[in-house]
């Protein structure tokens, strides 16, 4: 019995026998054992999508070493575990993946509108890291310029786009039966501000 049959149950006097929470963690993650990987043997222990993001960090252009790789690993892993807890629910990263499956362009504030500021953080950098993924992209118009719209705290912000490949992660999980088709939204801010620019 889950938390929702239990609270549905006409039986006041019985005693609840819960289902223990289950984590789920995305097959980056999966069979990853984070304290084994080290800057020598990365490229060969991690799918191929979270080794080339670990070797910008290396040098030349970084400085990781071990210790530092394995804490950027588990940082990483709690953007990415799920719960089927009804409190905890999906990840950070999958939420947002859910909410920009749908292709159109938008700010973290127009797809979480209820969060709060602390959270819309959070959120920002979960989104940072999907960029490195190649799942999100920031829109930007025909001259490379970012496209920005005024937040709700009256300061310009990005617009993020989701990459076929959010799809693909979305699958990779058994998310599927989420991922938004054709839903109606306002006009895509990428093509609004094309259009401002043939009129100037």
């Amino acid at each position: 019995m889950d938390f929702v049959d239990w609270l549905l149950n006409d039986q006041d006097d019985s005693i609840a026998q819960l289902e223990p929470a289950t984590k789920y963690k995305s097959y980056r993650f999966k069979e990853l054992d984070i304290a084994s990987v080290t800057v020598e043997n990365y490229e060969d222990t991690l799918v191929p999508s979270l080794a080339e993001q670990v070797t910008m960090f290396r040098p030349p252009s970084g400085s990781f070493e071990t210790a530092d790789l394995q804490r950027y690993l588990e940082l990483e892993q709690t953007y990415e575990t799920s719960t089927n807890d009804m409190v905890f629910g999906l990840s950070l990263a999958d939420q947002i993946r859910i909410a920009f499956s749908d292709m159109k362009a938008a700010t973290i504030c127009d797809r979480f509108p209820d969060i709060d500021l602390n959270s819309k953080r959070r959120y920002r950098c979960v989104a940072e890291y999907l960029l490195r993924q190649n799942e999100l992209v920031k829109v930007r118009d025909d001259n490379g310029k970012l496209v920005k719209k005024i937040g709700n705290a009256g300061k310009p912000v990005v617009l993020y786009r989701g990459l076929s490949k959010l799809h693909d992660t979305l699958k990779n999980s058994g998310l599927q039966n989420f991922i938004k088709h054709g839903r109606p939204t306002q006009k895509d801010p990428e093509e609004l501000a094309k259009e401002q620019s043939n009129r100037d």
